[in-house]
């Protein structure tokens, strides 16, 4: 049987063990880490048998500790293959082994962030798909300005310095001017720092119509803090706009909107990669390839729940409409 370690940027709240198992085999997975939803159902229509051919552990920190943790947990589960859920976690994983291949099943820009020579031929042992995230932030800004018309304000969070964030600054910032709101990023290097700076935000503008907004930049320490950011948020009546669009969902608290190509599609795509892996075939050998699938999705209910109604003429736009 194949073993396949999956790492992510996040919180693990069990010290006990570099990694969790129960959470993978669990329905939780689909809300948690829909990435690894998606690549057990990819894997399991590629006729692999979870718990007959393949197992997953599942690892997570937050950024300063993941190098440590990964090693930890590669020392411990001696891993086939491994599935990094973000550019920090590949060039994690990559610090830690040049031997073990990793599947990565979104990143934006892999050749400027160092993670493969080429798209067309890696020649390294990390390759997979790209949802291209940063090269559609300006599109989320552009769509959150939409779905809720009365912003004036946005508040962007991410990481310092981290390369699909920091490239998207540009474009975001040109989106803005156009949209006539001013834009302001937030720099965050933990959860806890996170909630701090969310609390600092305030909503201003009459009932029903915010001037004030969070978009979630393509950040894997930000978009790991979903839940978190959702209920601060429905808390502060901040309407917010997820560069993903997987916990856009009739439950609340949740995102009021997100664009991209959800996390779960992308993890099915990265299947692919990962069965010619498990086959065999070396990760450098195997070409980066596009994800496909991008929708634009709102929730009536996140809506709702901080006193705004959203367009009719969203509501007919858009792609998913929930709640």
């Amino acid at each position: 049987m194949h073993r396949i370690l999956a790492v992510a940027v996040g919180v693990n709240k069990d010290k006990s063990s570099p990694v969790m198992r129960d959470l993978v085999k669990s329905d939780r997975v689909k809300e948690v880490r829909p990435y690894v939803a998606g690549l057990i159902a990819g894997l399991e229509r590629l006729g692999h048998k979870r718990g007959v051919d393949f197992e997953i552990d599942y690892a997570t920190s937050e950024p300063a500790g993941l190098k440590k943790l990964i090693k930890a947990a590669i020392d411990e589960k001696k891993p086939d293959a491994i599935f990094a859920m973000s550019t920090s976690a590949v060039k994690a994983a990559m610090s830690v082994t040049k031997d073990i291949s990793i599947v990565f099943p979104s990143i934006s820009d892999p050749v400027d962030d160092g993670v493969v020579k080429s798209c067309g031929v890696p020649g390294k042992n990390a390759t997979g798909t790209r949802a291209m995230r940063r090269q559609t932030a300006a599109e989320c800004l552009e769509l959150f300005k939409a779905t809720v018309p009365s912003l004036r304000k946005v508040y962007a969070l991410h990481k310092p310095n981290y390369g699909p964030a920091v490239r998207a600054l540009a474009s975001l910032k040109r989106a803005a001017k156009l949209a006539r709101v001013s834009f302001s990023p937030v720099l965050v290097r933990s959860h806890k720092e996170i909630a701090s700076k969310l609390a600092g935000i305030s909503q201003t503008g009459p009932a029903g119509k915010p001037e004030v907004g969070v978009l979630v930049m393509p950040d894997d320490l930000v978009l790991s803090a979903w839940k978190e950011i959702s209920e601060l948020a429905q808390e502060k009546k901040l309407p917010t706009f997820f560069p993903v669009t997987d916990w856009v969902k009739a439950g609340s608290p949740g995102p009021l909107a997100g664009f991209g190509v959800p996390q779960a599609v992308c993890g099915e795509a990265a299947a692919h990669h990962m069965h010619k892996v498990l086959q065999g075939v070396p990760a450098k050998d195997l070409p980066v390839k596009r994800a496909g699938g991008f929708e634009w999705a709102v929730s009536k209910t996140a809506a709702q729940a901080i006193g705004i109604s959203i367009p009719d003429s969203v509501i007919k736009a858009a792609d998913r409409v929930v709640g």
